[in-house]
């Protein structure tokens, strides 16, 4: 029995020893300013205002303007309330709150005089929060792991890229070359050839020119002996009088006086003056009888003009026929053009020495054409690169994973996509132009977390309001992915992106919290 009793009283002790002995203090006030309330002293408000007795703490009577002398009723105002919370973790709640039949803190020392029902939680509430913890610092670490990858990737790409480009200086540099020597074989290959195309379209028009002058000339000796009519060699007034096309005055006729004049105001003039001065006078009016179409033969017994049979409107009339069948018969006072106004051929083919030199002049041009282009293609993945490297990744390249890369999130109205470092989008579903929100423009997160978020801005402005712009603010995330997206302001987007690069190394989780002291 003796030996029982010991075994009690030992584990009595045991347990007594391992509970957390409460330090005593007045109600509400926290272990950090216990040292402020000590029983054996006059009380001094906080803000040092007033001294008190001590039994004028707590007395449900506010004598203090910073409300300090009332941590544990509801007599200030300005109060306020502290939770111990064992197990969870402590809260203060303004003295309003103590006493007003709702349980605040979770280990209900705020309702000890409300005859509320209140039941301890902070036990509960630790231990999810302890999960919860437990869950984010397991994703922290997973992501860390991605995180420390991307960082070494990102730092064998820099270097690689580094590397690129200076190889690709020096490439360019004897691209360069290339193109200089290319270009001064073009040039002195273009020149004998534009010379020799030059020479051959000079030769071509001179050509045609005298055939035209030929065909003039010709034309001109057929309207000669057309108006000759007694075929004496030489035209006489009375001999235009009949083309009445060639009347000056408008009046419908041509004059004794009118005809003369055309003829340089002589009677009558030979073949080489009629070329020289009254042909480039009248060819432009001149008709000649021989164009107009003969009458058809009259019958006897009939009128002077055959009848016209009446048109058929059952016959189909064929396309283009319309309004052109009614000015037929103006064709027959109008002559037809003359060969010197038929459209003129095409130049001839070059000749061999002549295409020798274009065929050479290609070849040079392809060449240092290709050459310029592979330069080009140089300088802009020079440029490409130069962009990628100073870009800012974060403080060890962690980002650069994201660059040219691009992330989607489908709602039920829109399909948003995240392309970082370059811009964000917004396309209806329903069909419709893509709405630029925003380009990228810098970090924007806080002092402390200059990473911690990304700005777009500048994209396609609202109606009668700013240009759209996107903040997207990061969360570490095993995945890389866009989780929501809203617009808290017009034109201004939100965007939640998780990714693995904004992760952090988990802090340590304390073991489970004891009574506070």
């Amino acid at each position: 029995m003796e030996m029982q009793q010991v075994v009690v009283v030992l584990g009595l002790l045991a347990v007594l020893s391992c509970r957390a002995v409460e330090v005593k203090r007045p109600r509400g006030v926290s272990l950090s300013n216990r040292s402020f309330y000590d029983e054996t002293k006059p009380f001094t408000c906080l803000d040092g205002s007033k001294t008190i007795p001590f039994d004028h703490v707590n007395d449900d009577y506010c004598d203090c303007a910073d409300g300090t002398d009332e941590p544990g009723t509801a007599a200030c105002s300005n109060g306020r309330f502290h939770c111990s919370n064992p197990g969870y973790k402590p809260q203060y709640i303004p003295s309003s709150q103590v006493n007003d039949g709702i349980c605040d803190c979770c280990d209900t020392t705020d309702e000890y005089n409300s005859g509320a029902r209140c039941e301890n939680t902070c036990r509960e509430m630790g231990r999810r929060e302890r999960e919860d913890l437990e869950k984010k610092a397991e994703m922290a670490r997973e992501g860390m792991l991605l995180k420390q990858k991307f960082i070494e990737e990102a730092r064998k790409g820099r270097e690689e890229k580094q590397v690129k480009l200076q190889e690709l200086a020096e490439k360019r540099l004897s691209v360069q070359t290339l193109v200089d020597t290319l270009l001064a074989e073009k040039e002195s290959a273009e020149k004998p050839e534009k010379e020799a195309k030059d020479a051959h379209k000079q030769a071509w028009e001179e050509r045609r020119e005298l055939e035209k002058a030929a065909l003039e000339k010709k034309r001109s000796l057929e309207v000669f002996s057309e108006l000759d009519q007694d075929s004496d060699g030489m035209l006489s007034a009375p001999e235009l009088l009949s083309h009445t096309e060639l009347d000056a005055d408008g009046d419908g006729s041509l004059s004794d006086k009118e005809s003369q004049d055309l003829l340089g105001g002589s009677y009558s003039v030979d073949v080489a003056s009629f070329q020289e001065s009254v042909w480039p006078q009248i060819k432009e009016k001149f008709k000649s009888a021989n164009d107009v179409p003969p009458l058809p033969p009259v019958e006897e017994g009939t009128e002077s003009h055959p009848e016209i049979p009446p048109e058929d409107e059952d016959d189909d009339v064929e396309e283009g026929d319309d309004e052109d069948d009614d000015d037929d018969s103006d064709d027959y006072h109008t002559a037809p053009p003359s060969k010197s106004d038929v459209e003129e051929v095409e130049m001839p083919p070059y000749n061999e020495a002549t295409q020798a030199l274009i065929d050479a002049a290609e070849v040079a041009r392809n060449q240092f054409n290709e050459a310029e282009k592979s330069l080009r293609e140089i300088d802009d993945t020079i440029k490409s690169l130069e962009k990628e490297i100073s870009q800012d990744f974060g403080p060890h390249g962690e980002f650069s994973y994201l660059y040219a890369q691009c992330y989607e999130l489908s709602t039920s109205e829109y399909v948003y996509r995240l392309c970082p470092f370059n811009r964000v989008t917004q396309k209806p579903k329903a069909g419709g132009s893509e709405t630029n929100l925003g380009t990228w423009g810098f970090w924007s997160g806080p002092e402390n977390d200059k990473f911690g978020a990304m700005k777009y801005e500048q994209g396609t402005a609202c109606w009668q309001g700013p240009n759209r712009s996107t903040q997207v603010k990061l969360y570490c995330g095993k995945e890389t992915v866009v989780t929501s997206t809203s617009e808290p302001s017009r034109c201004e987007y939100l965007m939640e992106f998780f990714t693995p690069a904004a992760c952090q190394h988990p802090v340590e989780i304390p073991p489970e919290d004891h009574d506070e002291l």
